[in-house]
Order: C-alpha cells, then sequence, then structure tokens
C-alpha cells in the first residue's frame, strides 16, 4: 500500500501533465474555530473566488459544489482542492490545520506535502481493572470511503486487540495473604502483557507521542510497567473509564491532545527566548542560511516578501525590485507560502500557532475578557512580529 507521502508525490507528477493556471484551494472547516460557527467557511470561499479575476466560473463552481452540497467528514480541519481547466479534479479532507489559501497560478502543494510529512501520530492506552482498550490516530488525509463515516470523531480510531488470557486486577488488595499476593501477580502479569502489546503497535503505526487513560493508580501503575522505548513516548495521562461512552472517549482524547499541543508550544516560545531567532527578517535570514529546524508561525500571519524566482530566495527588503544575487526582477509573495517552501528545502518542520485568546476591541475589553498568561500566539503577535524559530547553531 502507497504511503501518503508517496501519494503527494504521485499528485506533483500528474499536476504536471495538466495545462496552467491550476487552482488550489486550503479552506479551514475546524468546527472548534469561532470563525467557522454557521459554517462561515462557505462564505469566506465565495468572497475568495471573487477576488481573483481570471478565474473561470467552472472552475470555482466544481470547488463551490462540494463545499454546498456536502458536510465536512468528522475530524476534518482542512479540505484542500487542485483543479485544472482541462477537467483533472482532486480532493484531500484533512486532519490537520492549515492556513487557509486560495491560489489560481502554479499549484500550491507545498501545505500539503509539509503536513503529511509532519504528522506525527497518536496514541491512546486505557487500561482499567479488567479492560484494555487501544485507539490510534488516523493519517491525516481522510480515505476516500471514509468520508461518509457519522460515528465517532474520525481522528482516532479503536484498535482491534485483546490480550489472550486476560487478568482479572481489580480489588486492588494489597494484603500479603495468598490472594493478595495472586492478586498482585495477576497485576503484574496483566501490565507486563498489555504493555508489550502497546510497544509492538506503537512501532506498527509509528505512533510518537502516547497518552495513557484509566484510573490514576492504573495509569501509573502500567506506565511503570512499559517497556522504556515506548515509556519515552508518553505524554500525558488522562483520568478515563474504558465503559464510557465512544463519543465522549473522542471528545476527551481531542481535547487531551489538544492540550498537550498548546503545551508544547508554549514550551517551544519558551526556547525561543532562551535561544532563538524572532521577528520576520531575521527568522527568514536564518531559515534560508539552513541554521532553523524548527519554525514558530502564528496562524494567518498576514505578510509580503520579495522573492527571486531563478535563485529561490526570499528578499526581506520589501521595496527591492531586483535581487541582489543576479539582479533579476523580484516579485511580492505571501510570506505564509515562502516559508512552506524555504522549510521543505531547509529541512525545517512549520508549528502553526492558533490564536485561543480572542482579539478584544478596546483596551477595556482586553481588561475584562479573562485571558490566558503567556498565551503562545499572544507572544508571537506582540514579540516575535508573528514568526520565530529555533536554530540549529
Amino acid at each position: 500500500m502507497a504511503t501518503q507521502g508517496t501519494e503527494i508525490q504521485n499528485l506533483k507528477e500528474r499536476l504536471e501533465g495538466h495545462e496552467r493556471p491550476i487552482l488550489s484551494v486550503y479552506l479551514s472547516v475546524n468546527p472548534r474555530y469561532n470563525v467557522n460557527q454557521g459554517q462561515a467557511y462557505k462564505i469566506r470561499l465565495k468572497d475568495a473566488f471573487k477576488g481573483i479575476e481570471d478565474l473561470p466560473q467552472e472552475m470555482a463552481e466544481r470547488v463551490r459544489e462540494q463545499v454546498e452540497d456536502e458536510t465536512p467528514p468528522p475530524g476534518a480541519r482542512t479540505l484542500v482542492f487542485f483543479v485544472a481547466s482541462d477537467g483533472f479534479f482532486e480532493r484531500y479532507d484533512l486532519q490537520v490545520d492549515l492556513p487557509e489559501v486560495v491560489r489560481f497560478g502554479d499549484p500550491h502543494v507545498a501545505p500539503l506535502a509539509l503536513a503529511v510529512d509532519e504528522h506525527e501520530p497518536y496514541g491512546v492506552a486505557i487500561v482499567e481493572s479488567e479492560e484494555f482498550r487501544f485507539f490510534a490516530s488516523t493519517p491525516p488525509i481522510i480515505a476516500e470511503g471514509e468520508r461518509g463515516e457519522t460515528v465517532g470523531s474520525g481522528f482516532f480510531r479503536e484498535v482491534d486487540l485483546k490480550p489472550t488470557g486476560m487478568y482479572p486486577v481489580s480489588g486492588g488488595s494489597t494484603d500479603m495473604d495468598p490472594a493478595g499476593r495472586t492478586q498482585q501477580a495477576h497485576q503484574h502479569r496483566f501490565f507486563k502483557q498489555v504493555g508489550e502489546i502497546t510497544q509492538k503497535v506503537a512501532f506498527q503505526d509509528n505512533i510518537r507521542r502516547l497518552i495513557l487513560a484509566g484510573t490514576k493508580q492504573r495509569t501509573s501503575a502500567f506506565r511503570e510497567a512499559l517497556p522504556q522505548p515506548v515509556k519515552d513516548r508518553v505524554v500525558a495521562e488522562e483520568h478515563l473509564a474504558t465503559g464510557a461512552p465512544i463519543g465522549e472517549i473522542f471528545e476527551r482524547i481531542e481535547a487531551v491532545v489538544e492540550r498537550v499541543e498548546r503545551e508544547e508550544e508554549a514550551e517551544l516560545v519558551n526556547k525561543v527566548r532562551e535561544n532563538g531567532v524572532r521577528g520576520i527578517k531575521d527568522t527568514v535570514e536564518a531559515l534560508q542560511e539552513g541554521r532553523v529546524y524548527q519554525l514558530l508561525a502564528l496562524w494567518g500571519l498576514d505578510a509580503e516578501i520579495r522573492w527571486c524566482d531563478h535563485d529561490e530566495l526570499a528578499i526581506t527588503e520589501i521595496a527591492q525590485e531586483e535581487c541582489p544575487y543576479c539582479g533579476r526582477d523580484t516579485r511580492i509573495r505571501p510570506l505564509s507560502d515562502v516559508l512552506v517552501d524555504l522549510a521543505a528545502a531547509r529541512d525545517a518542520r512549520i508549528e502553526y500557532v492558533v490564536p485561543h485568546n480572542e482579539v478584544a476591541a478596546t483596551p477595556n475589553e482586553d481588561i475584562e475578557k479573562e485571558r490566558t498568561p503567556d498565551e503562545p500566539a499572544d507572544v508571537l503577535r506582540e514579540e516575535f512580529e508573528g514568526l520565530a524559530g529555533l536554530v540549529r547553531y
């Protein structure tokens, strides 16, 4: 079976054979964001198409029909479309957030490729006294056959595993009588067995982040029983019953994932403060020099930058119409596009930081709002011009 990375490479090759310009659409449909309440993304799409003068209506209509007539599949956060005038049409439903972009020109595949390359699978092991369940995050691109799913979140799937000879460990007695010793032996054997199963699944599905769920007593004991390579991948422990309704399990899991990612964003911001580059000019220059391995970019960063197509380099002086290296004419491009291209070429990761605090309309309103101290998006916006990076040297 082809990997999703191979699928994107095949897409690039297929696009090469189609007439330019290509319509590329990245549309945010994540219902967690206020901007998407009431399916407001449909209006944004219409407005974006109106802003492209030379866009053939039949090309825009093919995308608009799918967005208007269909509900995004469970778990979908970004819808991606590529359309050519000769009839070429492809759609990708992503379970990752990407900045919203509508382009009519050269195919804009880099964000899609970046999302697939940087997807880090999660696993969730729920362990209780007599039951073990395991959930794994699905690949970033939702398969065609999964679009009609109505049960669950779509972001996680339950792995059909059942340790052979499940050993009941209920009761929790620690008395050193024969019954207590037998119970402890069963508990140790149970945790050892499910730990080995967890390791097998984690390696098999390339799961890099593991969440343990259950009672505090169970998750702590289970964590101690895990093989060290798997223990190193644990990013959180959460209280959750194995018998909870599936919808509640999915909701709680996704909430934990969101919390973990926000904590990691805050940690990255602190690392930038200690040893990083900040601001658009310094960060872009360091990125081009190959010194940046991790970018932090504010979601929806609205800025432009000069670009030399011949040297494939950004020029941070917006008024410089000639490339200082080759003397050819430069052009203005959206900074978000340039960051994706440079990151892909320089082997750097991009972490898009989504604002969770609403921007207040007035200072008084800002005081009245309950704001999270040192919200990563606020730090990026107010201290780093919306862009920062961690450097290799």
